[in-house]
């Protein structure tokens, strides 16, 4: 009588092509985040990359990504047509960026790759505003002795 083997014994572990895609593109991120550090240290020129307009990191992919970069000590938040939340990554230069909608809905998900997050500087029309409102306090105060 022939042996027929049921593999009942063997463990067997399925992996789809979107997980391992999700985790290929990950992996590829990071590379890419290393070379764009790289590029900010050599020539100043930042980067960013949106990860809702890349292939989907699906679902080992994107925790995977997000738990290699880590958490820094810096973040943020700013309210203005919307929530976005800044937040350092371990790695010094890499930002994660979010930004939601009124309805706080994701609208995107950016890897910055910065020596200050874009969106965390004050346009130079806003500093000059402030810089003529200042004046004004000042002089006021200087009324008012």
């Amino acid at each position: 009588m022939a042996h027929v083997n049921t593999f009942a014994n063997i463990p067997i572990s399925v992996v789809t092509h979107a997980q391992a895609d999700g985790l290929a593109i990950a992996k590829t991120l990071l590379h890419e985040v290393q070379a764009m550090l790289k590029t900010l240290l050599d020539t100043g020129q930042n980067g960013i990359l949106d990860l809702r307009a890349l292939p989907s990191l699906g679902e080992e992919g994107y925790p995977f990504l997000k738990g290699k970069l880590g958490l820094g000590a810096v973040s943020g938040c700013i309210q203005s047509f919307g929530r976005s939340d800044i937040q350092e990554t371990a790695f010094s230069g890499v930002w994660w960026v979010t930004h939601y909608n009124q309805d706080d809905e994701l609208l995107t998900e950016l890897i910055e790759v910065n020596f200050f997050p874009e969106i965390l500087k004050s346009p130079r029309d806003d500093v000059l505003l402030g810089h003529v409102n200042l004046g004004n306090l000042l002089n006021e105060l200087a009324i008012n002795k």
